[in-house]
């Protein structure tokens, strides 16, 4: 029962996010103002789920663009993410999310790109394609490297897609320990308790040098660095 009010509460607040951002962005054509309403979508579904947000370690961060990489565990973890890192960012989203025209129209408008999995040379094909176009307008990325949410709260592999975009890309990785995502997504219904999610940030791990044989050792750096800082 609670995971059907926390559909219904995504679906609604994503879409009158999702459509005021995809119009600002028609009329302005300026794709960073989706930074405003990401923010204002977050923190609306933190109010409405009892949510309290820590951030630890943003101040390592400088003013410019990063590949944020995070564990996964609920459906909240994008919404906060973006609240946590405050600044203009997308995701690399699965190639499903592009079958349903509204959010594809609402993700595109926004910068982001559709990766499909099963398909490794259309997967190569969008994600050099992000990369050209964040040459055109900068911006950040998020990406799970577990490439799906942990059933368990434990940490699953991680894929090396993220230390592969990084070494192409030459932009800075920051791991991003979430911890209290998974036991706020175990909640029962008639519990009304405020959870406290934590996002902690890493120090950046410089790609600039870096080459496609350094991928593995890149992979376990950011698992490491992740595994370290989160406490449940």
């Amino acid at each position: 029962m609670r995971i059907i009010w926390i559909y219904l509460n995504l679906i609604f607040w994503t879409l009158l996010f999702g459509l005021s951002s995809f119009f600002t962005i028609l009329i302005t054509g300026n794709k960073k103002n989706f930074k405003f309403f990401a923010i204002v979508w977050g923190r609306t579904l933190s109010f409405i789920f009892n949510v309290k947000l820590k951030i630890k370690g943003r101040d390592r961060l400088l003013d410019t663009n990063y590949i944020f990489a995070a564990n996964h565990a609920s459906l909240i973890d994008i919404p906060l993410l973006l609240v946590a890192v405050n600044r203009y960012t997308v995701f690399i989203a699965k190639h499903e999310l592009s079958k349903i025209p509204i959010f594809k129209s609402i993700l595109d408008k926004a910068g982001f790109i559709f990766v499909n999995r099963e398909n490794n040379d259309s997967a190569i094909k969008s994600m050099n394609y992000l990369i050209e176009d964040i040459k055109k307008i900068p911006r950040s990325v998020g990406i799970f490297p577990e490439g799906t949410r942990t059933k368990d709260g434990n940490l699953l592999e991680f894929k090396k897609g993220t230390a592969i975009f990084g070494i192409d890309t030459k932009i800075p990785i920051v791991p991003i320990a979430i911890s209290g995502s998974y036991n706020w997504s175990q909640k029962k219904i008639f519990d009304l308790s405020k959870s406290v999610i934590t996002f902690e940030f890493s120090e950046p791990i410089i790609t600039e040098n870096l080459a496609y044989d350094d991928r593995d050792r890149l992979t376990e750096q950011i698992k490491a660095s992740i595994e370290q800082k989160k406490i449940d």
